[in-house]
């Protein structure tokens, strides 16, 4: 069982693990651009396609078992794994990383 932390909890180093993988800094970019909007699974990897060698099906297994529950567990963000929806709510030092990621490898 993966336990739940609170903001406060959630270390640099918990930040660094979150980021230190190419598919969550990705879904975190997607769910910041999406300001508070409820996004799909599906339409997640939709997007993460356009970034990534793995096929979506996989894309989909590692989001579902991996990705997902290790961001919720921190509180970054929230997923319903029934209903496939995911919500971010944003972060001050999450934003700073973003940005800072962003500058390298998206745009």
């Amino acid at each position: 069982m993966i336990r739940e932390h609170s903001s406060a909890e959630t270390s640099l180093n918990a930040l660094f693990e979150i980021f230190a993988n190419q598919h969550r800094r990705y879904t975190l970019h997607h769910l910041s651009n999406m300001d508070g909007v409820t996004a799909t699974v599906s339409a997640l990897i939709e997007t993460l396609a356009q970034f990534s060698t793995t096929s979506c099906k996989r894309l989909r297994i590692q989001l579902h078992h991996c990705h997902l529950p290790k961001m919720a567990a921190y509180n970054l963000i929230e997923y319903d794994s029934r209903s496939q929806t995911i919500r971010y709510h944003g972060d001050n030092r999450v934003e700073t990383l973003l940005a800072v990621s962003r500058t390298h490898e998206i745009e």
